[in-house]
């Protein structure tokens, strides 16, 4: 039978505030989408994707309205009142109870957000072309919260070992970005590989840099790499057709 694993975010987070990242394990899927994916758009059977999100929502202890997004690595920031169908876009504000705002990841990077209150909350879909569009600062930006009173919790994502990416994506990044010190502290994100015109890039890091930017400084994560950890988590980079983690974050309606 099943029994689904939690990665627990490790951050100093208010009581009222639950932050988790699924593995890979528990769940009904076969195949390539073994076993606990939780994504629709990925060719897994709909009927064995529902069965696995319903265990999900039996794992939490309090009745919660699950929010999922279609996901298009974009700069769209959701505020959410009311738990709704999905919506499109990379991020979602929460400051109701009893909402749980998910991101489906395997290999991007989910970062969450919560104030030091616990009233306010976000989850953000952030790949290279998310950051690039400003899903970070989209996001920071919008929140009720002052940067400097909001903590971040970085999730599981491709460690940089493994994430190599073309000068062209650098490139990218240099023109993403107006603030010289901002680029000059990003830009040591991007190390050289072996192979010509090759760079391998440390997402966790270039987020961290952003959200420091930003005015966030309380900034928490860990060096778990979805690449190459394959018994633990969905990698799309490693295995093309894949499964999804989902990482969820809510505040508690019972405190």
């Amino acid at each position: 039978m099943t029994s689904i694993i939690k990665n627990l975010a490790n951050w100093p987070a208010a009581e009222r505030i639950h932050a988790f990242v699924t593995e890979r394990t528990g769940g009904f899927s076969t195949g390539n989408f073994a076993s606990l994916n939780l994504a629709h758009h990925v060719n897994d059977d709909f009927c064995t994707v529902e069965r696995n999100r319903c265990l999900l929502k039996s794992s939490v202890s309090a009745d919660l309205s699950f929010q999922w997004m279609h996901q298009i690595h974009s700069d769209i920031v959701n505020v959410v009142s009311v738990a709704s169908s999905p919506v499109k876009g990379d991020s979602l504000i929460c400051r109701e109870p009893g909402i749980a705002c998910c991101v489906l990841t395997a290999d991007c990077l989910p970062v969450f957000l919560t104030n030091l209150k616990g009233t306010e909350i976000a989850i953000i879909h952030a790949g290279w072309r998310g950051i690039c569009r400003g899903i970070l600062n989209k996001t920071v930006n919008k929140m009720c919260s002052q940067p400097d009173d909001l903590i971040a919790w970085l999730g599981p994502a491709i460690g940089p070992c493994h994430y190599e990416v073309g000068g062209d994506l650098k490139i990218a990044f240099k023109k993403s970005i107006s603030s010289k010190k901002l680029w000059s502290e990003v830009e040591t994100c991007f190390a050289e590989s072996s192979t010509e015109g090759k760079f391998f890039l440390d997402l966790n890091k270039t987020a961290g840099a952003i959200l420091n930017h930003l005015g966030v400084s309380n900034i928490y994560g860990d060096d778990h790499c979805t690449f190459r950890d394959s018994e633990k988590y969905f990698s799309y980079r490693r295995d093309g057709e894949t499964g999804r983690m989902v990482s969820t974050i809510f505040i508690d309606p019972k405190v």
